[in-house]
């Protein structure tokens, strides 16, 4: 039977390490929360003010109110005005312009006559996120100003009051009404930088081997049980102190909001932190060297919890290996908790699947960490 107070000293021996090796202490608390701001602010940011051309052959009252139509936000801006095609093309040569607006001579004409008119965009595909949002911003404004015209003109038609549109559409965004990036990013990069810390307690398993300190460790009668889960709950409990600066510094610096239940959400991340630690732990007890170690971390941890934890696309939209695959991986279930009770306000009821897979990798990859850890030197 594992023995509380033998787990207690390991617990204490593996706390005065950490404490008195600055740079340890600094990966645990500090790498996290610096990690989330870099690289959040470089995925948050709003595309904003996008420059655009217009070539308008029209050059009617009609045009101008079309165009006044497509700049009265601050998603595109209308920084061109040009006269042909070749003018045009040298500002997207010189990266000047990221679309062209092209208004038929006869816009008015057919729009006036209650006809569909054409309206030709060239965007530059160099970027294709940029592009997109250009489309599809083009594409609202220019819808709008296609239904106000044709009810202006069915109006004057009948010699009536304008009639409303036959289908009045109407959007309402929960959660996060402005559809900023932030209140979706921030939460979901928690989870993959606090994979950065799994690979400190990777390395500090594997330095102790490097070192020869296991060997005083090796010569007590301390069972494998009692040396690893005493080495794992330092390093979760501050794990989760940095779990919180990470929260702190999302609401602060990038408005992200909090209305879930905050004890609830501690309990969450320190189950969240023993299933990636104790994983942390696991391949550590096949590694002989920390550079093998960082290197093994970076691939299991880092890289595949920023591309197949459902950060930036749904989890259900991949291949089903891959589906699997992101299963196994601790920040896929910790993205859905995190932004569940960070944004939505869930409660435990609606994240019942995400917890229990946490459940199952803690207690298997623990299980196995204690099976496979050999207190014999090679």
């Amino acid at each position: 039977m594992m023995s509380l107070r033998k787990t207690w000293a390991v617990l204490v021996k593996e706390t005065r390490h950490i404490l008195r090796d600055p740079a340890t202490l600094i990966l645990l608390l500090l790498a996290p929360p610096a990690l989330l701001v870099i690289m959040s602010y470089g995925l948050v940011a709003d595309i904003r003010e996008t420059p655009i051309s217009v070539l308008d052959a029209s050059r009617s009252p009609l045009s101008r109110q079309f165009l006044a139509t497509l700049a009265n936000s601050r998603d595109v801006v209308v920084k061109h005005i040009v006269a042909n095609y070749a003018e045009a093309e040298r500002l997207f040569y010189r990266s000047q312009t990221k679309a062209l607006v092209v208004i038929p001579p006869k816009f008015a004409e057919q729009l006036t006559a209650g006809h569909p008119a054409e309206i030709q965009v060239i965007v530059d595909g160099t970027d294709p996120t940029t592009a997109d949002h250009v489309i599809t911003h083009v594409l609202s404004r220019s819808q709008m100003f296609g239904v106000n015209a044709a009810v202006k003109t069915i109006g004057r038609a009948q010699s009536l009051p304008s009639p409303a549109p036959p289908i009045d559409f109407r959007v309402r965004t929960w959660y996060n009404p402005d559809l900023k990036n932030g209140p979706g990013i921030v939460p979901a990069m928690i989870a993959m930088v606090m994979s950065l810390p799994a690979i400190v307690v990777m390395n500090a398993i594997v330095r102790e081997k490097e070192h020869g300190t296991l060997e005083g460790i090796f010569a007590t009668p301390l069972k494998r049980s009692e040396l690893l889960i005493g080495k794992l709950i330092p390093y979760t409990l501050l794990g989760l102190v940095s779990v919180v600066l990470c929260v702190l510094v999302g609401i602060a610096l990038f408005e992200v909001p909090f209305r879930g239940d905050f004890g609830l959400f501690l309990a969450l991340s320190t189950l969240f932190l023993l299933a990636l630690y104790s994983m942390g732990i696991f391949l550590a007890t096949f590694l002989s060297n920390q550079a093998a170690s960082s290197l093994l971390g970076l691939l299991i941890f880092m890289f595949p919890s920023f591309f197949l934890s459902g950060m930036f696309y749904p989890v259900s939209s991949f291949p089903d290996v891959v589906q699997e695959e992101s299963g196994f991986l601790p920040t896929t279930h910790f993205v859905t908790i995190a932004r569940g009770l960070m944004v939505k306000g869930q409660g435990v009821s609606a994240l019942v699947y995400p917890v229990a897979m946490l459940a199952v990798l803690t207690v298997l990859m623990t299980g196995l960490s204690i099976f496979f850890f050999n207190k014999k030197l090679r």
